[in-house]
């Protein structure tokens, strides 16, 4: 009785953590479209494919925070700035990979055009972003001790 309870547990709560990373993934789709619409947009009005990157990674980011916040996790109890923050710096750590990983694609293969690495990047970095977002920065803020 008591395994078939621990087995229905787990398997609940993998249920869950599915349904969140299918969320998550959603999020990142909708950010993967902005990102590349920016970097199209910008590359089209002239800029270099560096600065063109940059810009269209912090579009993308701000719009994941903005979604992964009100359909992906739980309120983790922090104010808005200080997730934002604890965001960014995951962002930072994944899109730096992202970014980094790109350029070396870019400069190896330039021949290939450059959105298809941007959609080869994504993946990498996905799974690094998701990782961190829900283990540091969607993680339950420590709770004051009462009574101390």
């Amino acid at each position: 009785m008591l395994q078939f309870d621990i087995q229905r547990l787990t398997a609940h709560r993998l249920a869950g953590e599915a349904r969140r990373a299918a969320r998550y993934l959603a999020v990142g789709l909708g950010g993967l479209a902005v990102d590349s619409a920016v970097f199209l947009a910008l590359s089209h009005e002239g800029a270099g494919k560096p600065m063109a990157r940059a810009a269209s990674l912090i579009c993308a980011t701000l719009v994941t925070w903005s979604l992964n916040r009100a359909v992906t996790f739980e309120a983790s109890g922090r104010a808005r700035g200080q997730e934002l923050a604890r965001y960014g710096l995951v962002a930072l750590g994944a899109q730096g990979f992202n970014y980094g990983l790109f350029l070396t694609l870019c400069g190896v293969a330039p021949g290939i055009p450059p959105l298809a690495f941007i959609v080869v990047c994504a993946p990498c970095a996905a799974a690094l972003s998701y990782a961190g977002q829900r283990l540091f920065t969607f993680a339950a803020a420590p709770r004051p001790l009462q009574g101390v």
